[in-house]
C-alpha cells in the first residue's frame, strides 16, 4: 500500500506539471535501497512490489518525451540495475568503484548503452597520488568518448583529499576527458 500510495503522488503531481506545460529534460530518483553487500531487500521482493510502480512513472515520462531517468543509488546495485532497466530506469548515479569495486567499463560490457552512468571514478583514488589519477581518468577515457558516460567522481570528494590533487584530477579531466577543451565560466 506505501508503494502504491508514494507511486500514485508522484504520478499526480507529475500529471499535474505535464498539464500546466512543464517540459522535463529528465528525472531522477533516489532510492538508496544497497549497502556494500548487496540490496536490502531481495530481488525477488523488489521485482513484484517496486518494479510495477517504477514503470507506471517512467511509461508516464517516456510518454511526456522524458528519455533519461536517473537513479541514485549508493551501494552494490549489481543484482537491482537489470530491473531497474526494465522498469524504465536508464541511469546509474553515482556508480560506487571505492566502496565495493563497481566498474563503469564492466558496466559498459554487460548492458551497452542501455545502461547510462554518471559517477564511476574512484573518489578515494583523489587521496593517492597523481599517477593513479592519471591513469583512472586515461582507464576512463573511451566511455567518455563513446557517450552516454558522465564521469565524475563516484560520490562527495572527501575532505581530507588534497586540494593540489583535486586540481590535478581536474585539469586532467579537461585534457584526456574532454580533449583540451577550457570553456570559461558561464555568465549569468
Amino acid at each position: 500500500e506505501m508503494v502504491t500510495t508514494i507511486a500514485d503522488c508522484i504520478i499526480g503531481t507529475l500529471e499535474r506539471a505535464l498539464a500546466s506545460g512543464v517540459q522535463f529534460d529528465g528525472c531522477g530518483m533516489w532510492e538508496d535501497m544497497c549497502y556494500s553487500s548487496g540490496p536490502l531487500l531481495s530481488p525477488k521482493h523488489f521485482k513484484q512490489y517496486l518494479v510495477p510502480h517504477y514503470r507506471r512513472i517512467t511509461d508516464l515520462l517516456h510518454k511526456h518525451g522524458v528519455d533519461v531517468v536517473w537513479l541514485d543509488c549508493d551501494g552494490d546495485i549489481s543484482l537491482l540495475v537489470p530491473m531497474w532497466l526494465d522498469a524504465g530506469v536508464n541511469c546509474m548515479f553515482p556508480l560506487e568503484v571505492g566502496t565495493w569495486r563497481a566498474d563503469p567499463i564492466k558496466y559498459r560490457r554487460e548492458y551497452g548503452k542501455d545502461l547510462l552512468i554518471m559517477g564511476g571514478f574512484d573518489k578515494h583514488l583523489l587521496q593517492g597520488n597523481k599517477a593513479q589519477i592519471e591513469a583512472e581518468v586515461q582507464r576512463l577515457a573511451p566511455l567518455v568518448d563513446e557517450g552516454g558516460f558522465i564521469g565524475f567522481c563516484d560520490h562527495r570528494v572527501p575532505p581530507d583529499v588534497p586540494l593540489e590533487n583535486y586540481l590535478f584530477y581536474l585539469s586532467k579531466v579537461r585534457d584526456i576527458w574532454g580533449h583540451g577543451v577550457n570553456l570559461p565560466p558561464m555568465q549569468c
